[in-house]
């Protein structure tokens, strides 16, 4: 296990990481130290793997929880749109955490397969939802437009869109001098 400046940890650097993004506190990039199973033991990379998918499970719930209750307030297809959109970026912010590229190579396949087929079942399953509508006696041409709403935002559109892979992390002991100043200019 490599220390951290400061007394941290590769492992407790993702973990604190991982639970501020999991809250929704940390939007940006990652930047994580590169792990791999021989760097830790045993049980300590089970307890990582672990609080990834606990961290995973959170996001993608919070965020599509909101975005179903978005769905279901809109008023019109703008806004089911823009919540759609919102899910997205949710899928995205997830994509790229299972896909860090700090992880293993095997693990970040596996997870990203894994969140593939996941996105597919959701897009089908928001498909079902419009379908059961019209069996419900919904009007249909209401019908017909959240189904084309749906398939003209569709989730899975994160699926065809190609991966950044985040710069390098930075040497060891680097230091960035402007990391914590402030700029100010006269108006």
């Amino acid at each position: 296990m490599n220390a951290r400046w400061g007394g941290g940890s590769d492992y407790r650097s993702w973990a604190r990481t991982l639970d501020e993004w999991a809250d929704g506190t940390r939007t940006g990039p990652l930047e994580l130290p590169s792990l791999s199973p021989d760097d830790l033991p045993a049980d300590t990379w089970q307890r990582l793997l672990t609080r990834i998918a606990s961290a995973v499970d959170r996001r993608l719930q919070a965020g599509l929880d909101l975005m179903v209750r978005e769905v279901n307030a809109a008023a019109d297809e703008f806004s089911v749109g823009r919540a759609l959109t919102r899910g997205r970026d949710v899928l995205r912010s997830v994509r790229s955490v299972v896909t860090h590229p700090s992880l293993p190579a095997d693990f970040r396949a596996r997870m990203a397969t894994l969140m593939d087929e996941h996105t597919r079942l959701l897009q089908e399953e928001l498909e079902r939802g419009v379908q059961a509508l019209l069996a419900e006696g919904a009007d249909p041409h209401a019908v017909e437009t959240r189904r084309r709403t749906l398939r003209d935002n569709p989730l899975t559109a994160v699926l065809s869109e190609p991966t950044a892979e985040p710069s390098a992390p930075p040497p060891a002991g680097w230091y960035e001098p402007t990391g914590r100043r402030r700029i100010v200019t006269p108006d």
